[in-house]
């Protein structure tokens, strides 16, 4: 049997190990995106449909720059 470990867990299994995997990357970039929002002042809005993002455009500006970085 193989073992991993990621982030200190240990996954004998692939799609388990999958599974986090994509659970941390999907939190890492809600939480960039959460970030870049509240530093140039526009609201971030998490719906069915995906993120949702208000704000003039000047903060959307900003806001582009900040993800683009």
């Amino acid at each position: 049997m193989l073992k991993m470990k990621y982030k200190g867990r240990t996954f004998s299994n692939g799609r388990s190990l999958a599974n986090a995997m994509t659970r941390d990357m999907n939190s890492e970039i809600e939480r960039k995106m959460r970030q870049a929002a509240s530093s140039s002042g526009v609201r971030l809005r998490k719906t069915h449909k995906g993120f949702e993002i208000e704000g003039d455009a000047n903060s959307m500006a900003r806001f582009n720059n900040r993800i683009g970085r």
